[in-house]
């Protein structure tokens, strides 16, 4: 074996072999320090340099083949199908997302949902996917806020529990000003 005419990747494969630690790539300052290194583990060691790794390359090829055949099996083996999950969700809510009706996340994620089986689609996946196109380049639509006469009974109340009233900017009350 001719450790002079190895790569360093080469020769740190055959230390790692044969040291009891195992090196980095960084661990030696030149080839020469490593193939000493060498040297002086297989001395060590006793083992003949010459005929060390001969047998490795024909058992790859048996086990690359062994591999090549277990997956030819393994092909031809009946399995299971099952239903796929959310296969177009992404299409479909960028498809949405698009849309001049700026529709909200909301409302995509549920029309999402409904049209494809098995998808969760929520606001924020929409959003995610809204974000991610932006970052692309792509110029998306703005969405519609929400209309406090959208909102159900509930969201209605819970709206206008941060609606702040505010007087005029003479600092004259409502009263005062509408009769």
């Amino acid at each position: 074996m001719n450790l002079e005419s190895m790569s360093m990747a080469e020769l740190l494969d055959i230390h790692n072999e044969l040291a009891d630690m195992k090196a980095g790539p960084k661990t030696f300052a030149s080839k020469a320090k490593l193939i000493e290194r060498i040297t002086k583990t297989a001395e060590a060691k006793s083992i003949d340099l010459a005929s060390f790794r001969q047998r490795s390359e024909p058992e790859a090829a048996v086990r690359g083949t062994e591999q090549q055949t277990e997956r030819a099996e393994a092909s031809e083996a009946p399995t299971e199908t099952k239903p796929k999950r959310g296969k177009g969700v992404g299409d479909l809510a960028r498809a949405l997302i698009m849309d001049e009706a700026g529709y909200p996340y909301q409302l995509i994620a549920a029309m999402v949902n409904a049209q494809v089986d098995g998808a969760s689609a929520s606001a924020k996946s929409v959003a995610w996917y809204a974000s991610k196109m932006r970052k692309a380049g792509i110029d998306v639509p703005e969405r519609k806020k929400h209309f406090s006469a959208d909102l159900n009974e509930e969201e209605s109340v819970e709206w206008l529990a941060g609606v702040q009233v505010v007087g005029f900017v003479t600092g004259e009350s409502f009263d005062d000003g509408c009769k």
